[in-house]
C-alpha cells in the first residue's frame, strides 16, 4: 500500500471534526492529532493516529493495520509512558465524529476533572 492511500488519513479527517467539537465544549482543551508511519518504516504493515492532550499527559493511540482493514486497535494512555499494548478493537465504521468526541472526552478531558 502506498502511504498516501492509507486509511489513517480518512480517520484523521473525522478526528479533526471531533477535535473541533471538543474545543468548542472545553475551550481549555486543545487535542493534538498526529499521524505516524514509524511502524511501517520499521517493517510493520500499519499506521498510527495519536490524539494527545499535553495539558494532562493523556493520549489515545489508534493503530490501523493493512491486514485488518475494517478494524482499528486503540488504547488510552499517557504521553509520558510507552503503550501497554492492551489495545481494544473497534470497527473503523464505528469511529464516527460523535464516537471520537466521546473517546476524546473520556480519555483526554475526564482525567482533568
Amino acid at each position: 500500500m502506498k502511504i498516501k492511500d492509507a486509511k489513517v488519513y480518512d480517520l484523521c479527517e473525522v478526528a479533526k471534526l471531533a477535535q473541533a467539537d471538543i474545543q468548542a465544549k472545553y475551550p481549555n482543551v486543545d487535542p493534538i492529532i498526529g499521524i505516524s508511519h514509524q511502524l511501517r518504516k520499521a517493517g510493520f504493515a500499519a499506521d498510527t493516529l495519536t490524539i494527545e492532550n499535553p495539558l494532562n499527559d493523556t493520549r489515545i493511540i489508534m493503530v490501523l493495520h493493512d491486514n485488518k482493514v475494517e478494524i482499528v486497535d486503540y488504547e488510552f494512555g499517557r504521553i509520558s509512558q510507552d503503550p501497554s499494548f492492551n489495545f481494544t478493537e473497534i470497527k473503523l465504521s464505528e469511529l464516527t465524529q460523535q464516537r471520537l468526541f466521546e473517546m476524546m472526552q473520556n480519555a483526554l478531558v475526564s482525567p482533568l476533572n
